[in-house]
C-alpha cells in the first residue's frame, strides 16, 4: 500500500512537473513573442517619428534656399538700383559743372570785362552752387534712402510674416 501510494505520489509529481515544464515553456514563449510584438512597434514608432523629423528638416532646408534666393535677388536688385543713382547724380554733376562752365563763359563775355573781379564773383556763386547742390543732392539722396529702407523693412516684415505664418502652420 505504502508502495502503491509511493508510486501514485510519484506519477503525480511527474505529471505535475511534466506541466510545470510544459507552462514554463509556454510562459517562455509568450513572453518571447510579446517582447518582439512591443520591440517591433517601438521600431515603428521610432522610424515613424524620424521620418516625420526628416519630412521638417528638408522643408525647412527648401525654404531656406528660397529665402536664401529671394535675399540674393533683393541684393542684386539693391546694387543695380544703387548703380542707378550713381549714375543719375554723376551724370547731373557733369551737367551742372557743363552748365556753370557755359554760364562763366557767357558772363564773361557778355557782363564783365574785369577779369578779377569776374573771378571772385563765379568763384563765390559756384561755391554757393556747389553748396547747394551738395544740400539737394545730400537731401535726394536721404528722401531715396529712407524710401528704399522703408520698401526694404515692408518686404522683410512680409517675408518674416510669412515665416512665422508657415512655422506656426509646421507646428499645428
Amino acid at each position: 500500500m505504502c508502495e502503491e501510494l509511493n508510486a501514485e505520489f510519484v506519477r503525480k509529481f511527474n505529471v505535475r512537473q511534466k506541466l510545470v515544464h510544459y507552462f514554463t515553456k509556454q510562459s517562455w514563449k509568450t513572453a518571447q513573442h510579446h517582447l518582439k510584438a512591443v520591440n517591433h512597434k517601438i521600431q515603428e514608432y521610432r522610424i515613424k517619428k524620424l521620418d516625420k523629423f526628416q519630412f521638417s528638416i528638408i522643408q525647412e532646408l527648401e525654404n531656406f534656399e528660397k529665402e536664401s534666393q529671394s535675399f540674393k535677388d533683393l541684393e542684386k536688385e539693391l546694387g543695380d538700383f544703387w548703380e542707378k543713382i550713381f549714375q543719375k547724380f554723376s551724370a547731373y554733376q557733369k551737367s551742372e559743372q557743363e552748365r556753370l562752365h557755359l554760364l562763366k563763359t557767357s558772363l564773361d563775355k557778355n557782363v564783365f570785362y574785369n577779369p578779377d573781379y569776374e573771378e571772385t564773383i563765379c568763384t563765390s556763386e559756384m561755391c554757393i552752387m556747389k553748396e547747394s547742390m551738395r544740400k539737394l543732392q545730400a537731401r535726394l539722396l536721404k528722401e531715396m534712402q529712407e524710401e528704399e529702407l522703408l520698401n526694404v523693412r515692408q518686404g522683410l516684415l512680409s517675408l518674416f510674416m510669412d515665416h512665422e505664418r508657415s512655422v506656426d502652420i509646421y507646428d499645428v
